[in-house]
């Protein structure tokens, strides 16, 4: 669980970002939506450390400053929006998700390959574990960087956009793999400008409007709040029934 309380992200006198309070518990999918450069991917690049941050961030009850940057990656995983193309194999990429595990050898365990191939074959890209990620498409590339967040085997997963890249079926099978990492307890938060996908997919919803947390709660309860949703996106959900629908929220005015 990471929990948030009465928090300033930024630099200096700058703020990008001030959050109250935000609970950000396991086993569920939080979707965290707003405009463009409301704050969303910031709130991320905080939990994981990479910005200063005022108030108090804690990860199972232990303020996150206070954690070591390996102590930090052994329990949240982090997929950025902006993915690199280093000049090394899918295998060796994902692989880099077990080093805050490795051992006094620094070499990987069996246990450790392992989870490396389980997470490619999630992914769907175990396939292409001999290519090299500067030649993959938008979509295997993004894939891939899912499989190495997945075997950092983390308690938490944050991912920004982890579908931007994706074509339609990647995007439901990424929808599925996250349902299914929630399942089996891990935390698993999104950053999303897709309000149907991430309404329809999430179990929670935390809007982000004027670089602050305005709400947070229960996709139907969100949902309901027309004034709340209309101020901070300028669109609205409703549920819509049938039982063959992707999305059983689409947007409306």
């Amino acid at each position: 669980m990471i929990e948030l309380r009465e928090v300033t992200l930024g630099y200096g006198e700058q703020v990008l970002l001030r959050v109250d309070e935000l609970t950000l518990p396991r086993g569920r999918i939080t979707a965290v939506i707003g405009r463009n450069g409301c704050g969303k991917s910031t709130l991320l690049r905080a939990l994981v450390g990479v910005l200063p941050y005022g108030g108090s961030i804690r990860l199972d009850g232990d303020e996150l400053r206070s954690l070591s940057h390996r102590e930090r990656a052994r329990r949240v995983a982090y997929l950025p929006q902006t993915l690199s193309t280093p000049a090394m194999s899918v295998h060796t990429l994902v692989g880099h998700g077990r080093f805050a595990r490795l051992g006094p050898l620094q070499s990987l365990s069996r246990a450790d390959r392992s989870a490396i191939q389980q997470a490619m074959e999630l992914t769907d890209v175990w396939e292409l574990r001999h290519a090299l990620v500067r030649d993959l498409s938008g979509g295997e590339r993004q894939r891939a960087y899912l499989a190495m967040a997945i075997a950092q085997d983390t308690p938490m997963l944050l991912l920004d956009e982890p579908g931007a890249h994706l074509d339609v079926s990647h995007r439901l099978e990424a929808a599925r793999i996250m349902r299914q990492l929630a399942n089996e307890g891990r935390g698993v938060v999104v950053t999303s400008h897709d309000l149907p996908e991430a309404f329809s997919g999430c179990d929670d919803i935390c809007i982000v409007n004027h670089e602050t947390i305005v709400a947070q709660g229960a996709v139907d309860s969100i949902a309901a709040d027309e004034t709340l949703l209309r101020d901070a996106m300028g669109v609205c959900v409703r549920r819509v029934e049938g039982e063959d629908l992707v999305h059983p929220y689409s947007l409306s005015y």
